[in-house]
């Protein structure tokens, strides 16, 4: 072995962080684009926002009247129309001459504009204050904690109180167990045990041991259990994890059946069925509320919830040795009760608006494609510093390197999102090639389309399509649709024809929405109606699939009895 030098040629690719900017700014959406923009002006001195001729006050033409339409295409011009504005804007720009003292009396009387007409603390008595202008929504848990208020219990009683409040789900279910409370909060642990200690608790009653570790589960989490179970274990690493794992102190019963006995008080508050760890719980709690904790209902719901969840009543009616129409009206009022007690505190999510990226619309018997630059921030590199750059001396200062520096991020800024827009308009173009049809005459004529085959057809790399159509949208005569919509996969039916996926989700949505409630389509069913009134041949197998990523339940729970 010795060592020497060799030389070597190789190729790689280094990620600049100019270029890690440019591919950042594919996949970001209108909105993060925008913040974006804003962000840079604040950062960047030598940019500034260009004029927006579309909304410019003195044109003769009509623009300023479409350029405030979002739905119109006529907002924004095609590539070539779009690259010649562009060029005459910048030779504008260079022959524009700033009076800085004229901007800033303007910045001031704006300011100063603004100062006066938001000023909270105005003398104006007629003035709304803020408060009353802002929209107030009590969450659950403000309900639950006014609730609390409003009981006779001891501070400590108080306390604990808020602690399983604030481990109470938007739904309304306690999503820790009482051991985990107690374990996670050792002062309340420890001033539990010595208010036990001085005969400070009032007389608990038993509690049921199975009950410590309860605590509601999401199916995700049921799930990730189950797949966790499934894997192999190393039973040797498992047992030298858990020596070097510092083992929790064990919690008393005395604490337990405290914590539940203050989760007794938490769950007789409104809405009925709050703070209970699993559905069984939270139907019991609403029975016992309801004055049916004796009777058939709590009996059906404590041991027959598997045949309750899928509708077994004859089942039922033997095992509980009743009549099938006592069984039939105990699983009306159990219907009947709210399996999410929170469900009448979570807020309605906010309307989410969504400005197209681009437009594609008929005009004069063909299909066109336009970007949407209304509403988009101009950018341009500021004259003032341009000349300032140029006219500097080179006298060692940091000034001079800082502006140069600005203005190049400017630049390669400007690049960035001329060359994001100039892909999404290729992109474009090129899937209203692939699904010409689909734009004439909807979802039934989508074709099967991959990542692959727009690159291929714009000669860019796969990746670069899947940013670019990540959180775009397009507006259509068909509707507004994320750009990456029309990729979509499709099931062979032999002699080189293939049906789209999405096609086939929404002939199994009709079908579901039209069937007869008391005797719902089953999976089979619906491959044969899909294969005998249209000639599409699809599995059961890929039906199921398809049936639960539209969140449809199978046959059985759609199933009404009476």
């Amino acid at each position: 072995m010795q060592m020497k030098m060799q030389m070597k040629m190789s190729q790689q690719l280094i990620m600049t962080p100019q270029l890690q900017q440019a591919i950042k700014l594919l996949q970001l959406s209108r909105t993060e684009l925008e913040e974006l923009i804003e962000q840079t002006l604040i950062e960047n001195p030598v940019l500034e926002e260009g004029i927006d001729m579309d909304t410019f006050p003195n044109k003769t033409d009509d623009s300023a009247e479409t350029a405030e339409n979002p739905e119109s295409p006529e907002v924004v011009a095609d590539t070539e129309d779009f690259e010649t504005a562009r060029e005459n804007e910048d030779k504008n720009n260079d022959q524009d001459e700033i009076d800085w003292q004229q901007y800033i009396e303007q910045v001031e009387q704006f300011g100063g504009y603004q100062e006066r007409r938001y000023n909270i603390a105005s003398d104006d008595e007629d003035s709304p204050s803020l408060e009353a202008t802002a929209a107030q929504t009590e969450s659950l848990a403000d309900h639950l904690v006014w609730q609390l208020d409003m009981q006779e219990l001891s501070p400590l009683e108080y306390r604990t109180g808020a602690f399983l409040i604030g481990n109470i789900d938007d739904d309304g279910f306690l999503v820790t167990s009482v051991r985990e409370l107690l374990e996670s909060q050792r002062d309340l642990y420890d001033q539990i045990n010595q208010s036990v200690k001085n005969g400070e608790l009032p007389e608990l009653p038993e509690i049921d041991a199975d009950l410590l570790d309860l605590r509601f589960q999401t199916s995700k989490t049921t799930q990730k259990k189950k797949n966790k179970k499934t894997d192999v274990v190393d039973f040797e690493e498992y047992e030298e994890i858990l020596e070097e794992e510092p083992k929790k102190p064990e919690v008393s019963i005395a604490a337990c059946s405290f914590v539940e006995y203050v989760l007794g008080i938490i769950q007789q508050f409104n809405p009925n069925g709050v703070g209970a760890r699993s559905l069984q719980e939270c139907l019991l709690i609403q029975l016992d509320i309801l004055g049916e904790s004796e009777n058939l209902c709590s009996r059906i719901v404590k041991h027959d919830m598997p045949l309750l969840e899928s509708k077994d009543l004859k089942k039922i009616a033997r095992r509980q040795k009743q009549d099938l129409e006592q069984v039939i009206e105990s699983y009306r009022l159990i219907m009947s009760l709210e399996p999410k007690p929170g469900r009448e505190f979570i807020p309605n999510p906010s309307h989410h608006y969504i400005i197209p990226d681009v437009y594609i619309y008929q005009k004069d018997n063909e299909y066109k494609v336009a970007l949407n630059s209304a509403g988009m921030p101009r950018l341009r590199i500021s004259n003032y510093y341009k000349d300032l750059s140029s006219t500097m001396v080179d006298d060692g200062s940091l000034t001079k390197d800082y502006i140069l520096e600005k203005v190049k991020a400017g630049q390669w800024l400007l690049k960035s999102i001329e060359q994001r827009q100039k892909t999404i308009y290729r992109v474009t173009k090129s899937i209203l090639r692939f699904q010409k049809k689909f734009f004439e005459h909807g979802i039934h004529f989508l074709r099967p389309l991959v990542l692959k085959d727009v690159a291929e057809d714009i000669d860019v790399h796969e990746s670069t399509v899947s940013r670019i159509t990540t959180n775009k949208y397009v507006h259509t005569p068909q509707g507004i649709f994320e750009l990456k919509y029309f990729f979509t996969s499709g099931i062979d039916q032999g002699r080189g024809d293939a049906v789209s996926s999405k096609r086939i989700k929404d002939m199994i949505m009709q079908m579901v929405q039209k069937e007869d409630l008391k005797s719902p389509y089953t999976d089979l069913q619906i491959a044969d109606i899909l294969e005998r009134q249209s000639g599409i041949k699809v599995a059961r197998r890929t039906v199921a699939k398809y049936r639960e990523a539209l969140n449809i339940l199978p046959s059985n729970k759609r199933k009404q009895l009476f």
